[in-house]
């Protein structure tokens, strides 16, 4: 490390425990160059885009901070030529957002292309408004999709057939809130007992899924046509066998996220055995959402007074229990949807969003 003050570089292994040790780095730079008003943006920027190297390049990852003239920079380098791209998840998610807190908190950023890898950057300023300025040499917009090194052939194509888009988008946004608590909670040795025996966080690329997925959306059913990187099938299966253990974690309440929802997790099965399959030559299995898929407790009542209530309003309001099946539908709710509510009770949510 040279001067404190000034610059340093440091070189961080691809694990949890880095995103620790960069916010300190850069948390005592900072305040070392007596800018402490930028200590607790520059940090938080600095632990959003360490935790996305460590979670989805899985490289030995450079960082590196220096003084600027009423200011600081802070530079984030890993080996994979994925770039970044922000995530449209709803406003529920809890994942997907470091890229978005870059672009809204910083006065400028970008990610610069580099020896086969990349380098994400930000710079913070003293009285600057806060994302005054968009990104520098970044992706083009939010939707540009990932590029990747290596010649057309090297890709695995894999054919989604007859796939649900929401279900799709559901399912990969699932599994990054989950692997995302895991990284955190593993920060602090809260899931040591808990963790498959020498664990690593699955280096799957969702980006070319969530893309086709997006392209698709507002149709209920479609093709999804994916190109993948070589080795995608290894670790695809790596991620589902991690987020199946993180849904038992999560019924068991060591997690904040909830358990996948039943459709969330069978869909899970099938997009990843898919990638596996296809990889090892098998032939392409269409969707199929196992009909009835049972609940998994009882629907919750309601109580008279809420019942009372709910038929009053003008607003339409379709209740469903944890198991993701309808427990009620008032009047308005009917008439928007075109069904009449008896016949909705008792049905799954994906009769209306697939």
């Amino acid at each position: 490390m040279t001067s404190a003050v000034e610059e340093f570089s440091a070189v961080l292994p691809a694990e949890t425990a880095s995103v620790r040790r960069a916010r300190r780095l850069v948390a005592t730079a900072v305040s070392a160059t007596g800018y402490d008003e930028l200590v607790d943006v520059a940090t938080l920027l600095v632990s959003e885009v360490v935790t996305n190297s460590v979670l989805h390049a899985g490289t030995e990852i450079q960082l590196r901070f220096r003084a600027t003239p009423g200011g600081v920079r802070v530079e984030v380098s890993d080996r994979s030529p994925l770039l970044p791209r922000i995530r449209h998840y709803d406003a529920e998610a809890t994942t997907g957002r470091g890229l978005a807190l870059v672009s809204a908190l910083a006065a400028t950023w970008g990610v610069d292309r580099e020896n086969g890898g990349k380098t994400l950057w930000f710079e913070l300023a003293i009285g600057a408004d806060l994302g005054d300025a968009g990104p520098d040499d970044g992706p083009a917009s939010p939707d540009v999709a990932p590029e990747r090194a290596g010649a057309a052939g090297d890709f695995l194509e894999i054919h989604l057939l007859g796939a649900s888009p929401l279900l799709v988008q559901a399912t990969i946004q699932h599994g990054d809130a989950v692997l995302r608590e895991l990284a955190l909670l593993a920060l602090g040795g809260e899931l040591d007992d808990a963790l498959p025996q020498g664990w690593q966080m699955p280096q799957f690329d969702v980006s070319p899924v969530l893309a086709a997925a997006e392209a698709a959306a507002g149709q209920a059913r479609a093709d999804l046509e994916l190109r993948l990187a070589p080795g995608a099938d290894v670790w695809a299966s790596e991620r589902l066998r991690l987020i199946d253990h993180s849904d038992v974690l999560a019924r068991e309440g060591r997690l904040l996220s909830a358990p996948a929802l039943p459709e969330v997790a069978v869909c899970r099965q099938w997009l990843y055995s898919q990638i596996t399959d296809q990889a090892a030559g098998f032939p392409a299995q269409p969707w199929e959402l196992p009909e009835p898929l049972e609940p998994t407790r009882a629907a919750a009542g309601l109580r008279a007074e809420d019942l009372e209530r709910l038929g009053r309003t003008t607003t339409a309001i379709v209740a469903a229990d944890d198991a993701n099946r309808i427990i009620y539908v008032n009047e308005a709710a009917g008439e928007l949807l075109g069904w009449a509510p008896d016949a909705l009770v008792g049905q799954r949510l994906t009769v209306l969003i697939p």
